[in-house]
């Protein structure tokens, strides 16, 4: 971890905390962590939620008393070095880098937290406050922005002859902590990966027709399966029939994998998380539906625990709840394949027979790795996946 990004502050400015309480949120790469304080006291808050705040660089002030805590937010520094408020670090210990030059043609504006609220709320710019009270005498401090404020409401509003234009409303919306990590891993996989996809079109009729014999055995069963449980557990058959697609690929060297280690793509409100199935290919119908189910759950409430969205050998993407028929799933690297499904559609069909039915049809299409995985074996596993979609008997046996 280098850098992490401030969810939600708990406590409120100024308020008395005490040693162990749960004072922020801070997200990672891949999870939400709440932050205890190591200090109690009085809370000044410097870094604002939402900031993104390199490891090491101080996020808050806990002072003793709320003398120290009046002196740090609106008056001079307090007296004695002995008496200075312990500093709440962004977590892991590593040297505070030094502050990024300000944008061209736009002075730098050191604040307290509390004064940084206050113009936020305010819908003020901090660089047209004038300084003066803070500590060091060169931040601004909150009194700084109260006398502002006054001196603008003081100051008559110009009249205008001419209608105000109606102005555009742009809300910025800073891309940190798991999104930022999903979009840095989209771009890296693909400029360092020849994808390529391939698609076809497949007859589940009878696939969703076992999918209701199924949920008729629900209580026997113990689960409620779902679609995408017979596609991952048809997934399973056909990488172990294919070990250069369940294989991981690091530029010089291929890892072909005994197991299916299977990577879910969960669609979470905080972005896109992968969990992944150990040894999905060991598991019964039933066990990697409650295996997926718990998962899905746990990384849609993000308690997915360390080590759960790793090692994974090859990706399922399913987007048929969505009106979706076909998409290119981006590689999930090292993996060399990520298979996706779409919809299902009714449309009408020719029987063995020849006679026109309607039929129930799914888009199926495969990313892959083409450095590895070439044309003829992506051929040959869309026959096998096809083959076990249109006889799904199979999937089970």
């Amino acid at each position: 971890m280098v850098e992490g990004t401030i969810s939600e502050w708990k406590a409120a400015e100024g308020a008395l905390i005490q040693k162990g309480d749960a004072i922020m949120e801070y997200e990672n790469e891949k999870n939400t962590i709440e932050y205890e304080s190591v200090h109690g006291g009085y809370l000044h808050i410097l870094e604002p939620a939402g900031e993104t705040v390199e490891v090491g660089r101080p996020i808050a002030w806990v002072t003793e008393t709320k003398e120290e805590y009046d002196a740090l937010t609106g008056g001079g520094a307090p007296a004695a070095a002995e008496s200075a408020p312990a500093a709440v670090p962004a977590r892991q210990t590593a040297p505070a880098p030094a502050e990024a030059p300000a944008p061209q043609g736009r002075r730098h504006v050191r604040a307290t937290g509390l004064a940084r609220k206050m113009a936020r709320e305010a819908v003020i710019d901090l660089a047209d406050v004038p300084a003066g009270s803070g500590p060091d005498g060169r931040r601004v401090a909150a009194r700084d922005v109260t006398a502002y404020l006054e001196s603008r409401r003081a100051a008559p509003a110009a009249a205008s002859a001419v209608p105000a234009a109606v102005e555009d409303e742009v809300t910025a919306i800073p891309w940190t902590g798991v999104r930022k990590t999903i979009a840095r891993n989209m771009m890296t996989s693909l400029q360092q990966s020849a994808q390529c996809t391939a698609m076809c079109e497949v007859d589940v009729t009878e696939l969703l027709a076992l999918r209701r014999k199924l949920v008729e055995g629900e209580a026997y069963l113990g689960c409620r399966v779902t679609v995408n449980d017979l596609l991952c557990m048809a997934v399973c058959k056909v990488l172990k029939n294919h070990p250069t697609v369940n294989a991981t690929f690091d530029g010089k060297t291929l890892y072909s994998h005994k197991h299916v280690q299977l990577s879910l793509a969960v669609a979470t409100e905080g972005g896109l998380m992968v969990p992944v199935i150990k040894n999905a290919d060991t598991l019964t119908l039933t066990e990697l539906s409650l295996a997926a189910k718990d998962l899905g759950r746990r990384a849609r409430d993000k308690a997915l625990r360390n080590g759960e969205q790793s090692c994974g050998t090859c990706t399922v993407s399913n987007v048929g709840m969505f009106p979706i028929d076909m998409s290119t799933p981006i590689l999930n690297p090292p993996e060399v394949g990520i298979f996706g499904f779409g919809r299902t559609t009714r449309k009408p069909g020719y029987l063995p027979d020849g006679t026109l039915a309607p039929r129930e049809m799914m888009w199926v299409y495969l990313t892959f790795d083409h450095r590895v995985v070439d044309g003829l074996e992506a051929g040959k596993v869309f026959k096998d996946l096809q083959y076990l979609l249109e006889h799904p008997q199979l999937i089970t046996a």
